[in-house]
């Protein structure tokens, strides 16, 4: 069967640390708005790219920018337990249209910083490698072996072995940064969860990984595209 590759891009209007953030100007235009332009000119896609919200604001910011938002998601699905995973399960039964989809590469609107090349690798790799599932991760600021608790006011090592160790001797430590996951649609229906054994990373720099959760997030994100502006505009 030849493959149906959809971009998946759920932004909900609600944000408890950031009140509505998906839409917040970003420099000129709404957060949202650069992702779906990365996921455009990724040129993956084709008609292919669809925005999952419960805002009817974030869904005609949407239909405006060229790409679908077949109908609003329930409401009780921006808020907590729920996550992509669920909101994404959903959109698959409510939309007939997606029975013909093999690949589903999801897209979070609090990464602005992302690239369309980021895409291409990202999908390169999973296709190139086979694999059902992959996630987008950068390199912890601080390697994670030397992380700690406090334990009753006092420092407690999580890995009392490593803490001793100087930051050159231990391997690099990641964290997932929320840019980009790809999976395949069987895999998630049979798993219900992105992360499952064998999930592929895609590593992505640091500069790059920005996810846009509160106000320091957003004045980062907009520190550094200010700074790409301006780049652009020196070699112009």
């Amino acid at each position: 069967m030849k493959e149906k590759v959809a971009c998946f891009i759920p932004a909900k209007g609600n944000s408890s640390r950031l009140p509505g953030k998906n839409n917040k100007n970003l420099l000129g235009k709404p957060m949202i708005e650069y992702v779906i332009e990365a996921a455009k000119s990724s040129n993956l896609f084709d008609d292919e790219i669809y925005i999952s919200t419960e805002s009817e604001k974030i869904q005609s910011i949407a239909r405006k920018l060229g790409v679908q938002s077949p109908q609003l998601r329930p409401k009780n699905l921006a808020n907590d337990p729920f996550g992509v995973k669920d909101v994404l399960l959903d959109f698959l039964k409510r939309n007939t249209f997606t029975q013909n989809w093999t690949t589903i590469v999801v897209l979070l609107p609090t990464s602005p910083l992302l690239l369309a090349s980021d895409i291409q690798s990202a999908l390169n790799i999973f296709y190139t490698e086979k694999n059902k599932s992959l996630l987008s991760v950068t390199e912890t600021d601080h390697n994670a072996y030397r992380s700690i608790e406090i334990v009753n006011g006092t420092i407690a090592p999580i890995f009392s072995n490593k803490i001793k160790k100087r930051e050159q001797e231990l391997p690099p430590t990641y964290r997932i940064n929320g840019a980009i996951i790809i999976i395949d649609k069987l895999h998630l229906i049979k798993h219900k969860s992105f992360f499952t054994s064998g999930t592929k990373a895609f590593v992505m720099p640091k500069e790059r990984s920005i996810d846009v959760d509160t106000p320091f997030d957003f004045a980062m994100a907009e520190f550094l595209l200010k700074q790409i502006n301006q780049n652009e505009n020196r070699n112009c």
